[in-house]
């Protein structure tokens, strides 16, 4: 029998009938082959024969016919039954060309259907050995038909899954039910992809399986934009919790480091009680460091973006590596010629460049090579699309990789999370890397880690520009002004929430001359009764407070009083607040803060 390639699977639930004259074929010509298909599951030989005398007896095909000497019947498994031959039975070459024609349109347009379906499609016998894939398959996992015939799907198992899960999935296919679930699989390049399947028995007339037919969708992309949105709303919810805990903090750091300030000058040449002041002024310290991680994380602490030149950012933190990193690290730059600018804290990138380079020295026990590169980058649709997040523009990229152990996938998905360490007991906070997310995440950027075991780590950071010819604003070192003799005078209005930290910051304005007024919030603050013609010159006021915010009250005393100096106070920023850099005049201090730093920013501004 001559039929389509494609006749057992495609499965069409249609019998053929084969015809064609011996004649023809020893007279060394083409042969006439024809197919009936007949809808009919139920049609037996007998009603054949009596079709086929009826449609050769029709009239008005006598002139267009052709001797059938033999008749053969197949069923679905194309196994043959010869039908037995009546002589001068004639059938109509039209008749038969008419159904052949329409059913080897229908093969061929579900042949093509399969080979053009986006989704992969493989076919196995009864034993699980694959004996069809389709283009879309070949595509998705790097084999080829050649290379997949014969063989098992085991072929793709890449580990993810325990034998538990392929057990429950046969124990489905056994019980002749489809099974829907998501695979994660191996590429012939070793590369891992997430797919979502459907396998279902193939049973033919006598209830027998077989073969099995699956139908899968790559669903990698969506899986990695699931997960990234997972993780963002998992450090969203740690960034609230450190961010609250911070803040809190923060003020109790103040009142602790104020009042031993004011002790330090109190206690005279007492040196025991020296020496006990400055273990609680160490721990404090420490303790203020620790609570500024945890607001870099979050991203709510008070930056002083300007329009910088990350390069030269590069240079000055790569003079100071040779003293943190050590004798058996190399650092090489490779940094962009024409780099454009960017709005950031230089500062706070510095720190990001020294956290980051000091991961990487962890993960160089035995020294290596720590690379530092800039370029300007714009972002493709194909590269936004895997990483979702991603704005278009036009960024400048700040990479840093080392020759370092590498991170396992497990590592690199808490990698951000604060307090996450892979390093020993006491080894390290785990703050490090969760700084460095918080800083870029803050500025407007974002942040990618590309790792594998044994082959060291590559942290990408992309930081929006502002303009290839923009020029950088030149970076200002105030002097100090610790010199305690200077005097001041005027007024100067306090606004904190916290009695503690209020009263201390009210003394040590009082220590250089001010009058000083207080207010536990903006409401009140406002109805401070000023005297004529004792308007305040300065106002301090924490950021955050209950109420209207510090930014929103400054606007307000700025419209009654122009020339008033502004000091904001922050322990951390709360989203939603207006910028503070919308007082473009003022000054920014983080809690806590020393009384020398207090007291360099008033006299700055009223000196």
């Amino acid at each position: 029998m001559i039929m389509s390639e494609r006749t057992e699977a495609l499965r069409d639930e249609l019998r053929a009938i084969e015809f064609w004259d011996e004649d023809y074929r020893r007279r060394d010509n083409p042969p006439f082959v024809d197919t009936l298909a007949w809808k009919s599951r139920r049609q037996r030989a007998a009603e054949i024969q009596c079709e086929l005398e009826r449609v050769g007896s029709a009239p008005g095909n006598e002139s267009t016919d052709t001797s059938v000497p033999r008749v053969t019947l197949y069923d679905q498994g194309c196994n043959g039954l010869e039908l037995e031959n009546s002589p001068g039975r004639r059938i109509s070459r039209n008749h038969l060309n008419v159904s052949r024609n329409q059913k080897t349109a229908q093969h061929r347009q579900l042949a093509m259907a399969v080979e053009q379906a986006a989704e992969s499609i493989v076919i196995t016998d009864a034993d699980g050995l694959i004996t069809y894939v389709n283009p879309a398959f070949e595509r998705t996992t790097g084999y080829t038909l050649e290379e997949l015939l014969g063989q098992h799907p085991r072929l793709l198992k890449s580990g993810a899954h325990n034998q538990s899960f392929y057990q429950a999935m046969w124990a489905a296919l056994k019980r002749r039910e489809t099974w829907r679930g998501r695979f994660i699989n191996k590429r012939k390049d070793g590369t891992l992809f997430h797919e979502e399947a459907s396998i279902s028995p193939v049973v033919d007339k006598t209830g027998s399986v077989v073969g099995y037919v699956a139908v899968k969708r790559d669903i990698t992309r969506e899986t990695d934009l699931e997960q990234q949105f997972h993780a963002a709303q998992r450090m969203e919810s740690i960034g609230q919790l450190a961010s609250g805990i911070a803040h809190d903090f923060n003020n109790l750091l103040a009142a602790v480091l104020g009042n031993v300030e004011l002790l330090e000058e109190t206690i005279g040449t007492n040196e025991t009680a020296r020496a006990r002041l400055t273990v609680v002024r160490q721990a404090t310290n420490r303790a203020t460091s620790l609570t500024r991680q945890l607001l870099a994380f979050s991203r709510r602490q008070a930056l002083q973006p300007q329009v910088i030149d990350l390069n030269g950012v590069v240079i000055e933190t790569v003079n100071i590596l040779g003293r943190v990193l050590g004798d058996n690290i190399r650092v090489v730059t490779h940094l962009a010629s024409r780099l454009a600018r960017i709005n950031a804290d230089a500062g706070q990138l510095q720190q990001t460049i020294l956290n980051l380079a000091v991961n990487a020295r962890d993960a160089m026990p035995k020294g290596g090579t720590v690379t530092i590169e800039t370029s300007n980058v714009e972002l493709s649709d194909e590269y936004r699309g895997r990483h979702g997040v991603m704005q278009p523009g036009e960024y400048v990229l700040l990479t840093v990789s080392d020759s370092g152990t590498g991170m396992s996938p497990e590592v690199q998905d808490r990698i951000f999370e604060p307090f996450y360490t892979t390093k020993p007991k006491g080894q390290g906070t785990g703050l490090g890397l969760a700084t460095v997310y918080g800083i870029i995440k803050q500025s407007g950027g974002y942040i990618w880690v590309y790792s594998e075991v044994g082959r060291g780590s590559i942290f990408k950071i992309y930081l929006p520009t502002t303009g290839r010819l923009a020029q950088p604003k030149e970076l200002t070192v105030r002097s100090s002004f610790a010199e305690r003799s200077i005097k001041l005078t005027g007024t100067v209005l306090v606004v904190e929430d916290d009695p503690i930290v209020r009263e201390l910051i009210g003394g040590f304005l009082k220590d250089i001359g001010l009058t000083v007024l207080e207010a536990g919030c903006a409401e009140d603050a406002l109805l401070v009764p000023f005297e004529s013609g004792s308007a305040p010159r300065l106002l301090v006021t924490d950021n955050v407070l209950p109420g209207t915010d510090g930014v929103s009250l400054a606007i307000d005393l700025l419209a009654r009083f122009p020339p008033l100096k502004i000091i904001l106070m922050s322990g951390y920023i709360e989203p939603g607040l207006p910028d503070p850099q919308l007082l473009k005049d003022a000054r920014f201090l983080t809690k806590p803060f020393s009384r020398n730093e207090l007291r360099e920013q008033v006299l700055s501004l009223l000196q």
